[in-house]
């Protein structure tokens, strides 16, 4: 029994012993010093404020040393002085497990920090939050997905890698960090109208969504894609589900509003409506629709965009005249006005006749298909002239010349036809002595 109360006393001069010489090691605080953080409860990647008072500056040159759970953390000095006792920092709550965590204040030290404040903080999960922006975009267009809570995909080092898909499909891989990043997308073009989901898994964990976000697929499409000024635009869109009303614009450089609609209400999203091309718009390819949420919101209103083109109006096409042959072998109907043959070589032109008596100079000879017919045709159109009286044979010598040659080939176009050949000689209209005007052609 005896024995049993020395040892009793022995283990407990040891235990004293050891404590004594424990208790020098631990942080030695300031007396009346304080530390009081900015929120008690914190999450990954969020800043919080420090403010300390009391502290006893450390010796020169050395700085306070702000640590996290003995770890010392980056911090920024945002009032007092460090020099000073009572001065507030900002830090980054850097990657930690959920759980309490501790935030102490020292100098510098050879063999470590001689920690004069400390504080407990609680470090909570971050609520997942996946938000895209715009919300909405045109098939094959770009949108930044935001990403903020990721603890669970951020390594040791604070790094945060993400997977992006869609429909299975892989978008892109995000990085950041302390669970937080910013990775742009592209919406693949031929995308339908309406929600395109977007899921975030960690890099490290394949397989496991965390959380998803949708970016609201738009269309617009003109009809026609150009026209001259006082064109109306037929305008329909599809997927307008995130505006309460629409409003379109013709542009010109994308910033020069040419003309706007009135406000239109989407059914289900959707809408179709005109646009008017002003009748003093400028030609020009640099015109756009575009169509945007009223009333717009931010510096960049449009959500969806097409191109235009205002032309000019086509000439008017003149009419073409065009001239018969005159060389046949087969009738020729008869005249009802005037018409030009060619001359043979060696005959005047109408335009050089001097005997016209101020009518169009005559034409002769239609049909035939050598000299001979021609002189028949002539000694006809002399005879019929003096039997009716309309032409003596005086004028019909001055203005009717037939100079006999040689025939050509028969035309390709000249086709046999049976019966008896006729040759008609039509001359130009003209007046006569009481101011009537005369057609005159004589057939044989």
């Amino acid at each position: 029994m005896e024995s049993f109360r020395y040892l009793s006393s022995g283990l407990a001069a040891l235990s004293a012993a050891l404590v004594a010489v424990a208790l020098p090691a631990s942080p030695a605080l300031a007396a009346g010093s304080a530390m009081t953080p900015s929120a008690q409860t914190v999450q990954v990647g969020e800043t919080i404020g420090l403010s300390v008072t009391g502290f006893k500056p450390c010796p020169a040159p050395e700085s306070p040393a702000m640590l996290w759970d003995q770890n010392p953390l980056s911090y920024k000095l945002v009032a007092g002085s460090l020099t000073a006792n009572d001065f507030t920092v900002d830090f980054v709550v850097p990657s930690s497990p959920v759980g309490s965590h501790l935030v102490a204040a020292g100098c510098p030290e050879v063999n470590g920090y001689a920690l004069q404040q400390q504080v407990a903080v609680e470090v909570v999960a971050a609520a997942l939050a996946l938000a895209p922006s715009p919300q909405s975009v045109q098939a094959g267009g770009t949108v930044t997905i935001a990403g903020n809570g990721f603890v669970l995909c951020t390594d040791s080092t604070g790094s945060t890698t993400v997977e992006l898909s869609a429909n299975g499909t892989a978008l892109a891989t995000a990085s950041g960090s302390n669970g937080a990043f910013q990775q742009a997308i592209t919406v693949p073009s031929g995308t339908p109208a309406g929600p395109y989901p977007v899921t975030a898994q960690c890099s490290a964990k394949p397989g496991s969504d965390l959380t998803s976000t949708s970016v609201y697929v738009v269309t617009l499409v003109l009809s026609p894609g150009s026209g001259v000024p006082g064109t109306a635009i037929s305008v329909a869109g599809a997927g307008y589900t995130q505006c309460h009303e629409v409003q379109l614009q013709l542009l010109r450089g994308t910033t020069q509003a040419v003309a706007t609609s009135n406000p239109l209400v989407p059914a289900n999203g959707s809408f179709t409506a005109e646009v008017t091309v002003p009748s003093s718009a400028a030609l020009g390819t640099d015109y756009q629709v575009d169509a945007g949420c009223y009333p717009a919101a931010g510096t960049s209103a449009a959500i969806a965009v097409e191109p235009f083109a205002v032309t000019s109006p086509a000439s008017p096409t003149s009419p073409t005249s065009s001239s018969a042959p005159a060389s046949s072998t087969s009738p020729s109907p008869a005249h009802s006005g005037a018409t030009t043959s060619p001359t043979s070589p060696g005959s005047p032109s109408p335009q050089s006749s001097q005997h016209t008596g101020g009518l169009w100079a005559p034409v002769a000879l239609v049909g035939g298909t050598g000299a001979g017919l021609a002189l028949a045709a002539l000694l006809l159109a002399r005879v019929m002239s003096m039997v009716h009286g309309k032409r003596g044979r005086g004028w019909v010598n001055k203005h009717l010349r037939v100079v006999a040659g040689s025939a050509g080939p028969p035309s390709t176009d000249v086709q046999p036809r049976p019966g008896t050949m006729s040759i008609s000689v039509g001359l130009e209209p003209h007046f006569d002595h009481l101011g009537n005007q005369q057609y005159e052609e004589v057939t044989a």
